[in-house]
């Protein structure tokens, strides 16, 4: 339980079909950032979407953790979706979402709750992936993410350099803004970080790496394709939602 003079963060972790040995490797990253935040009560909320191979009783342990909580999602809707359902259930001041294997590790999440300690003009954190973390990446997710980068100084702002890094923080003033959106898919956040910007909001950002044992999967075509297309309906085509105009 949260005292008085502790800060409250939640760590919403969308999931589907993780890797073999995901459960043991989030149980490290928890005791790990639990560590690292001794000042805070950190909460954990896993949000799956509608993973057909999670071994339950791995999910039956987790639950027993302090501070964690499993939300099943029966349908798999999206990381958009995932991320949604998962803070609706958050209870902390500052709130970070990231994937469910740490890909940048726990240290950018200490670096964000740093950011908003320091900083009450910053409302929103990034991450902002590193050269070496594009060179690991299968060439049609390099090349699509580079595209999307040039897109993205194009039709949001030059100063946004990074916005599918898959780690975010924001102050639980900004949930309305998270649930507002629209996009289940990956580039839901394109989506976010438009309603942001528009709203004048503060942002900033932070420098992360790919852990070393990162396995990265590949795109298929198809999900290529409606990622461009989701992606030109927040932008190119944005003024259609009334939201958005």
């Amino acid at each position: 339980m949260k005292t008085e003079n502790q800060r409250g963060i939640s760590i919403v972790l969308p999931c589907y079909n993780p890797l073999p040995g995901w459960c043991g490797t989030l149980e490290d990253h928890i005791r790990e950032l639990n560590a690292k935040l001794p000042d805070s009560v950190v909460q954990y909320i896993i949000s799956n979407d509608g993973s057909t191979r999670l071994d339950r009783t791995h999910v039956a342990a987790l639950s027993r953790i302090p501070n964690v909580v499993f939300l099943d999602n029966a349908v798999n809707e999206g990381k958009g979706s995932a991320i949604r359902k998962g803070t609706l259930r958050a209870e902390g001041d500052i709130i970070v979402y990231t994937d469910i294997d740490f890909p940048f590790g726990t240290e950018p999440i200490v670096e964000m709750v740093k950011i908003f300690e320091e900083n009450p003009n910053c409302w929103f954190v990034y991450g902002n992936r590193s050269a070496e973390y594009f060179k690991k990446l299968p060439l049609k997710r390099r090349l699509f993410s580079k595209g999307l980068h040039l897109m993205n100084r194009l039709f949001l702002n030059k100063h946004i350099t990074d916005t599918q890094a898959g780690i975010k923080g924001l102050r639980r003033e900004v949930l309305p803004e998270v649930q507002g959106t629209k996009t289940n898919t990956f580039v839901f956040e394109v989506e976010l970080i438009r309603k942001l910007i528009r709203k004048g909001v503060g942002i900033e950002k932070v420098e992360v790496s790919a852990n070393s044992s990162i396995v990265f999967s590949d795109f298929s075509m198809k999900v290529l394709f409606r990622e461009a297309v989701n992606f030109a309906r927040i932008t190119i085509l944005g003024g259609l939602w009334n939201d958005l105009s």
